[in-house]
């Protein structure tokens, strides 16, 4: 039998001073910013064939960057306690810097966009707040929960945000009839990660106490609880493709990725599969968009490639660096990591039923 050709055959990487934490691409691809422990935040302008740094070492760190969904805004939260913003003006612009806005509640490591809007929610303390860019404001409405804001994610729809803090998960519709109060599910434990199935009403949460909580309403009725797992669930991805009831879900606990698949209707129809390559922590999971393919990314050094079916299709590794951060690009063929010591690596990623394209243009890996 003929050996399979491998995915990934040339690279692209760089350096930052100190350890990468996040990494994000522009929905149209054009733009992959990479921030560190540090406080760096570099721009990645593939259209230009560029590199911006719009931040230097600042020895504070971010924690949670990411783009609008109109990619006119770059955002950026951490240490520092202050939201940090920049207006984009296209491939080969500068981007702009705003003011940066003290939120005076200490480290800030949770924010997200919402979908198809210009909405941020950003978790200062024990509130949720929100900034408009349509506006360039904060809105005056805000979501108090009775603990510490651990995680956030959007529905696809941007409807509703989800809020995790111990012992609660809030779900808030901000832009609901006046006086709508926001739903609470009580939870076991502190929810560390949040995230909504892309085309079908689930939510899940990982759990500090070693569980997974999936709830088949969106948040809405009892959940489903998974325990077993080896430590604290510390990531999540759902996968965009359609499986028989619902999209996989991949979840990371300690050194070991576990593949879960609904195969039947209600709590029993989950079924696991362990993907074990990893030799310790898994820091990072993402699906590749559009396609059946998984990345997990390991303290061990490598990143795997796994295939539907829970196959390992090629390991990559970080030349002596610890991974912490993966980001595919939207077009699902080009992945990107952070190293723990600073180095980021881009792969273009060739697959069945897909060429190795160059789409939109520009340098590198365009």
């Amino acid at each position: 039998m003929a050996t399979p050709a491998a995915l990934v055959c040339e690279r692209l990487c760089g350096e930052l001073q100190q350890a990468i934490t996040c990494l994000s691409w522009s929905s149209d691809g054009a733009f992959l910013a990479i921030a560190s422990a540090g406080g760096e935040l570099v721009l990645l302008d593939f259209g230009a064939g560029c590199e911006e740094q719009l931040r230097g070492d600042r020895d504070s760190s971010l924690d949670a960057i990411g783009f609008s969904a109109d990619d006119q805004f770059l955002m950026a939260v951490g240490q520092a306690g202050e939201l940090l913003l920049w207006e984009l003006g296209g491939s080969g612009i500068r981007p702009m810097a705003l003011e940066p806005m003290p939120l005076g509640a200490g480290w800030l490591d949770a924010a997200a966009w919402q979908p198809h809007g210009l909405v941020l929610a950003v978790a200062a303390g024990r509130q949720v707040r929100l900034w408009d860019g349509a506006v360039r404001q904060w809105r005056p409405d805000r979501l108090d929960l009775p603990g510490t804001v651990q995680a956030l994610a959007w529905s696809a729809d941007g409807r509703q945000l989800a809020a995790s803090c111990q012992g609660e998960v809030a779900l808030w519709q901000p832009d609901a009839a006046p006086g709508a109060q926001p739903l609470r599910a009580p939870t076991g434990s502190v929810g560390l990660v949040l995230a909504y199935a892309p085309f079908v009403d689930l939510l899940a949460s990982g759990q500090m106490d070693r569980s997974l909580l999936l709830w088949p309403e969106a948040g809405q009725g009892r959940p489903w609880q998974f325990s077993g797992f080896p430590a604290k669930v510390r990531a999540l991805a759902w996968s965009d493709q359609p499986g028989r009831l619902a999209p996989a879900l991949a979840v990371a606990s300690a050194d070991t990725v576990v593949l879960w698949q609904q195969r039947d209707r209600g709590e029993q129809g989950w079924k696991p599969e362990p993907l074990l390559w990893h030799q310790r922590k898994v820091q990072a999971l993402a699906f590749a968009p559009g396609r059946p393919l998984l990345a997990s990314a390991s303290a061990d050094g490598s990143v795997a490639l796994w295939d539907s079916r829970g196959r390992l299709l090629q390991p990559l590794e970080g030349e002596g660096q610890g991974f912490q951060a993966l980001a595919w690009r939207p077009d699902g063929l080009h992945l990107a990591a952070g190293g723990d010591q600073g180095r980021w690596w881009l792969w273009p990623v060739a697959g069945p039923g897909r060429e190795r394209e160059r789409r939109s243009g520009g340098a590198g890996f365009g």
